[in-house]
């Protein structure tokens, strides 16, 4: 019994691990996306929330937060791959 909490318990650490690799890199597909809508100059309205989106300074930050989020993932990824703890 105390083997198969040992399974469950892997499994589950397992399982969560996938979801944060899994949540880096939809960040930064998320940050790509924010770039490319900040740089289009496409139709678009007069509002508050659509003039800010579209803002350049706004694409820089987005960039930022992709690379930086893609830098965390593999070196989060390269230390467990390293780490190996049991």
């Amino acid at each position: 019994m105390k083997k198969f909490k040992t399974s469950l318990i892997l499994i589950g650490v397992g399982l969560m691990n996938f979801l944060h690799a899994t949540l880096h890199i939809l960040q930064f597909v998320q940050s790509i996306i924010l770039v490319k809508t900040s740089i289009s100059h496409s139709h678009h309205s007069d509002s508050i929330l659509d003039s800010l989106l579209h803002n350049p300074y706004f694409a820089f930050l987005w960039a930022i937060i992709g690379i930086a989020t893609l830098w965390i993932g593999i070196k989060d990824y390269k230390h467990h791959k390293e780490c190996q703890d049991h």
